[in-house]
This record gives structure tokens, C-alpha cells and sequence, in this order.
């Protein structure tokens, strides 16, 4: 790493704590926790409050943390081998045990505070809570699947019942088509048969009258035989009386013809 190679590179003289690559490499380890224990506590907050599953803005700092976490041990890493190095060659970086120990002491208390949130991160309680919130998701996705499938069988279900009653309403209409149709011609065919008997009625009005008029004329010429008769019947002519029975019998046979006519 470059702390390991600065090191590395280092003339065996006394190093200032100005130019000794420990120094940049601790400061900047020093504001990574802070930002590691910043990012921790929100994130923290983020997992207790919301879907982990659901929530992009977790996912993002969880992913950033982890990061971060390996990087810092990393960091931690590179300055342990660094001390080693520096106790392996006491002639060549001339310091005492004093700061040794104290660098030991800063490497080990670090990497404590990042296990710690390294434990947190990786737990169990962690872990439970992630799988938890993905079983809650898919447990919401299939509810709202199984929604969708009910809500999808009602509307067919709908649009059936509402098919079944427009076709019999167009049967139903269709049938009273078909009784308006043969009403109509029952009602077409008892005109005409009420015209044809009424032509019937008016021709037999017509005969009747002409019947009428047959017989006023028969009458008349019959008052004009029985008055004929009258005065013939009032003589005792035997021709006459012959005369009188054979007009009479003509009457009666003309009469018969008449009528049967």
C-alpha cells in the first residue's frame, strides 16, 4: 500500500513527525472513523426504521459503509506492517519503544471501534432484520398479486354476467320480434277475412233486396189474380171455377219458383 511503500523508502535517518508517512496515515485514518461512525449511526437509524428491502436510501448507505469498513481495514493493516517493519530495523528507524507502543495502541484501539461496527453491520440481529423486511416485501408483493388475480376474476366475472344478460335481452327481444311478426299476420289475415265476409254480407244484401223486389211484384200481380178471382167466384160458371183452380195452382207453382230461386 503507500504507507507500507513510503515506509519502505525511507533513508535509516531520525524522521520528524512532520515528515513521517505514520502521521498522514493515522490523520487520515482518524477522519475515516469519524466518517465511518457518522455513516453508522444513520444508518443504523435507517434499519430500524424502514423496509430495508424497500428503501433505496439503506441499501445505498449500507453498501457505502461496507465500503468504507474495508477500506479502513485495509488502512489498519498497512500501518501494522509498517510497526513491524519499523521493529525489525531498529537500526535504521531510530525510535523508541515508547512510540512503537504508542502506534501499537492506536492500531488496536481503531480496529476495535471498526470491528465493532463491523459486528453491528454483519450481525445476526442485522442479518434477521434484512430477511425479515425481504420476506415482509415479497409477503406484501404476493398479497397485492393475489389482489390483482381476485380483482382480475371479478371484473371477468362482471363482464360475463353482464355478456349472459345482453344475449338473453337479445333473445328475449328476438322473440318478441317473432310475436309481434305473427300477430301482425294473424291480425292481416282476420282483415281479410272480415272483408270477405263482409263482401259476402253486401252480395247477400243484395239479393235479399232483390229477393224484396221479386216478391212486391209477385204480390202485386197475385193481388191482381185474387181480385180477378173474387169477382169470378161470385158466378157458378163450371168453366170458370176449372179456370179459377188452374190460376191458382199456377200462382202456388209460380210462387214456389220464385222463392226456390
Amino acid at each position: 500500500s503507500i504507507i507500507f511503500s513510503a515506509l519502505s523508502a525511507v533513508v535509516p535517518i531520525m524522521l520528524s513527525a512532520s515528515s513521517d508517512p505514520y502521521y498522514v496515515a493515522k490523520d487520515e485514518v482518524v477522519i475515516a472513523i469519524k466518517k465511518v461512525q457518522g455513516m453508522h449511526a444513520d444508518w443504523k437509524r435507517l434499519l430500524q426504521s424502514e423496509n430495508t428491502a424497500r428503501s433505496q436510501r439503506f441499501q445505498d448507505m449500507h453498501a457505502e459503509l461496507s465500503g468504507e469498513l474495508r477500506q479502513l481495514d485495509m488502512d489498519l493493516q498497512d500501518i501494522s506492517a509498517t510497526i513491524s517493519m519499523v521493529e525489525g530495523n531498529r537500526a535504521a528507524f531510530q525510535f523508541d519503544d515508547a512510540e512503537i507502543a504508542s502506534r501499537k495502541r492506536f492500531v488496536s484501539d481503531t480496529r476495535r471501534t471498526v470491528q465493532a461496527i463491523q459486528d453491528d453491520v454483519t450481525g445476526r440481529q442485522t442479518l434477521a432484520k434484512l430477511e425479515s423486511d425481504k420476506r415482509s416485501l415479497l409477503s406484501v408483493s404476493g398479497t397485492s398479486r393475489s389482489n390483482d388475480d381476485r380483482n382480475s376474476r371479478g371484473k371477468q366475472e362482471n363482464q360475463d354476467f353482464l355478456d349472459r344478460q345482453r344475449q338473453q335481452q337479445s333473445q328475449i327481444m328476438a322473440e318478441q320480434d317473432e310475436d309481434l311478426t305473427e300477430l301482425s299476420a294473424s291480425a292481416q289475415r282476420l282483415g281479410n277475412t272480415a272483408q270477405m265476409i263482409n263482401t259476402e254480407l253486401k252480395e247477400q244484401q243484395k239479393m235479399l233486396e232483390e229477393l224484396d223486389e221479386d216478391i212486391d211484384k209477385e204480390t202485386e200481380k197475385l193481388n191482381f189474380v185474387m181480385k180477378r178471382m173474387g169477382r169470378l167466384l161470385k158466378t157458378s160458371n163450371t168453366k170458370q171455377l176449372c179456370l179459377i183452380i188452374g190460376l191458382s195452382l199456377l200462382m202456388a207453382f209460380l210462387l214456389f219458383l220464385i222463392i226456390n230461386t
